[in-house]
């Protein structure tokens, strides 16, 4: 068995213990070991079966190591078949994580107990995949369809308290000990306990005719082109009508339909992405971090409050500084309104919210802050203001503070001049709001000392965000991107001669919001300003022409009814304006731009293409070591769909020859040299490589 699966017999009792470190993954060694433990149980002639798991949590998935390679004998399924089918009673304890594969075979046991705080899930469906040893057809029977669809389609856990009083589990359990487990077989077993194979449980009562129809069309508005979830629903409708045993054989088509789809391909990328930004550029793993016990954050706008109320959310102490007393009062008290709505929803509960304020103090004097181990500044998006906060901070705060500066475009290295302590300096570019977005931009200067950039990633992780790894330039990696891509829609938007066809593309495609909506819902005059900083005059360029208009017009997007779209004073619903129409029509006249008809395809290629190009260049200038960085921040920044993998993966999935062409044909036809393909992707076509080959990390 490999080591990984251990059988022992105790008096009448089989036990079989998964040790498979760190989280007991159904690695090919353990299904062996199941199924080489469960034919020794029949040889002894045991009374039942106790299977159970060593450390942290029982089985919690597929071994990753697996993905992507020809599958190994024994599949899952058949290792579920046995277990289901044993002849005497099979019991299993579960604790800290049931998941995936894991509650599969915990299903095809006959009796579960559970300890306090187990979690319980299917979360296939995050993978692009399905269960594909019977979850589609065992959970419904035992939970009823409804719950078991809430489940599988979103992929989120339930509590052991949850899964006792569904019927998931039948005991919770005093310990996660095998002296309890085994108490607790003893006492089933005298209570004249029999094997209880899930597949011969009656299917609960049908829901109605209608349910299952009204469900694909609730999910299918949640789940914008993703098929897993669309196969869930089917294969749980099916559940309701035929044996397990026949439900199976079609799970396991839908099963390799979904495993060999592009969808899961892109997800599992990103799975493996988001583990692998943890490795910053050029630092070894054991360079030591700084302990941080304090923190400040310089501002108490909405960025300042987001990012103070993310470290308090972690139990970190926060003192939040600002320019007057009127200003910290408003700050503290719009943190304290958001607090409240979330008790609200029911997100928190009183004391929750109570232990959060707590961590939370404000004060004017920046001399309050001398002590902490790291601040955040987070004030106007000015460098003349930045760097003066950043002298202040450099007088007052102890030796070996970290200073972070909470800026989504301007120089991290200009800043860092501004103090005796280049060092210890740091961008940390929080996405809005920033409490609840995990993504975190973590911006090296060229003086940030290697400990200090460790420190703040594990910081980062630890307060919940996502932290990538990112090189000093102009907007950094995820707003340097957005640049070339709002531009295209612009241009286009010209051509169109409305919104609405550009943006529906684009959603269609599955980005979370068009181009155009998002510039409505961030606001235009916040670029409108940018713009303006970075010396641009209003109306002095074809592609920002119709955005300067509207700002002029005071059309600044949903804040104030009107932008690109109309807004109802409700729902926000968006709606095409005929003045917006009037307009982009006398704007492209004056700048002799005629209107066309433009195929779906184009608008995608051209606003999907934009980004790819510039994606290069950042990986060519190691502003970003690896393209799945770029992915990463792309997926959990933008609006990315995380089932297309991100831009880079995209181009990958293209093919760079393609891309070529594409971009070829781009600049044939429109003259514009942002077309013109970045060295990096002719290099790797020349070799045929592919971007994934990158790594500089």
């Amino acid at each position: 068995m490999e080591n990984v699966v251990r059988y022992a017999l105790d008096g009448s009792i089989a036990t079989i213990n998964i040790d498979n470190p760190p989280v007991n993954a159904l690695s090919v060694a353990v299904r062996r070991g199941l199924l080489d433990a469960l034919e020794r149980a029949r040889e002894d002639g045991c009374e039942a079966v106790l299977l159970s798991c060593d450390g942290r949590t029982f089985i919690a998935g597929a071994d990753i190591t697996e993905f992507g390679k020809p599958p190994a004998s024994p599949s899952l399924p058949e290792v579920v078949k046995e277990l289901e089918r044993f002849p005497k009673p099979v019991f299993v304890a579960l604790h800290g994580n049931v998941l995936g594969g894991g509650l599969e075979v915990a299903m095809a046991a006959h009796y579960r107990g559970i300890v306090p705080g187990t979690k319980l899930g299917l979360p296939e469906v995050k993978l692009g995949l399905i269960p594909g040893a019977g979850g589609t057809q065992r959970l419904p029977r035992l939970v009823g369809a409804e719950t078991a669809l809430e489940m599988m389609t979103t992929g989120k856990p339930i509590t052991a308290e949850e899964a006792l009083r569904l019927g998931l589990t039948d005991v919770l359990l005093e310990g996660a000990g095998k002296e309890d487990a085994l108490r607790w077989v003893l006492n089933s077993l005298g209570n004249d306990a029999r094997p209880r194979p899930t597949a011969a449980c009656k299917v609960p009562s049908q829901p109605p005719v209608e349910f299952f129809d009204e469900y694909r069309k609730r999910i299918a508005q949640k789940t914008r082109g993703q098929i897993a979830p669309e196969i869930v629903v089917e294969l749980v409708e099916l559940a309701m009508q035929v044996p397990v045993s026949d439900g199976q054989l079609v799970e396991r088509e839908r099963f390799l339909q979904c495993r060999e789809s592009p969808q899961s391909a892109a997800l599992r990328h990103v799975f493996f992405a988001e583990r692998a930004t943890s490795r910053a550029s050029g630092i070894p793993a054991d360079t030591p971090s700084r302990s941080v016990d304090g923190v400040a954050v310089i501002g108490a706008g909405t960025m300042g409050r987001g990012i103070a109320m993310a470290f308090a959310n972690a139990g970190l102490p926060v003192c939040i500084v600002e320019s007057n007393q009127e200003r910290l009062e408003q700050g503290l008290e719009a943190i304290g309104k958001s607090y409240a709505t979330s008790v609200r929803r029911g997100r928190l509960d009183a004391s929750e919210v109570a232990s959060r304020m707590a961590c939370l103090v404000g004060t004017t004097d920046y001399e309050d802050i001398a002590d902490v181990d790291l601040v955040v500044e987070a004030v106007f998006e000015d460098l003349d203001v930045k760097k003066e906060v950043f002298r202040k901070l450099d007088d007052i705060c102890k030796p070996g503070c970290v200073l972070a500066t909470n800026t989504s475009y301007l120089d991290v290295n200009e800043i860092a001049a501004a103090t005796g302590r280049p060092e210890n300096v740091i961008g940390a570019h929080f996405f809005s709001p920033a409490h609840v977005m995990k993504l975190l931009e973590v911006v090296r200067g060229e003086g940030t000392a290697p400990e200090v950039v460790q420190t703040f990633m594990k910081l980062a992780k630890s307060i919940g965000k996502l932290p990538v790894p990112v090189g000093v330039c102009n907007g950094f990696v995820g707003n340097r991107m957005l640049r070339p891509y709002a531009r295209q829609a612009q241009l286009l938007l010209l051509e169109v001669g409305t919104p609405e066809p550009i943006d529906r593309a684009m959603e269609s495609w599955g980005m979370a919001m068009g181009p155009l909506a998002v510039g409505d819902l961030a606001g235009l005059d916040i670029s409108y300003r940018s713009r303006l900083a970075q010396g641009i005059k209003p109306h002095s360029l074809r592609e920002y022409a119709v955005a300067d208009a509207l700002v002029e017009m005071d059309r600044l997007g949903q804040k104030s009814g009107a932008g690109y779209y109309r807004y109802d004073g409700y729902k926000r619903s968006r709606q095409v304006d005929e003045r917006t129409i009037e307009l982009i029509l006398r704007v492209g006249t004056e700048w002799g731009v005629p209107q066309r008809s433009i195929e779906e395809s184009e608008l995608i290629d051209r606003l999907l293409l934009a980004l790819i190009n510039e994606g290069a260049a950042i990986l060519r200038e190691r502003i970003a070591a690896r393209p799945s960085d770029i992915d990463v921040i792309y997926l959990n920044g933008y609006g990315f769909p995380s089932w297309r993998g991100g831009p880079m993966f995209q181009a990958d999935q293209l093919g760079l020859d393609l891309v070529l062409d594409k971009l070829a044909h781009l600049k044939k036809a429109t003259g514009d040299t942002c077309w013109d393909a970045d060295p990096l992707l002719v290099e790797l076509a020349e070799r045929g490589e592919a971007l994934s080959t990158l790594n500089q990390a």
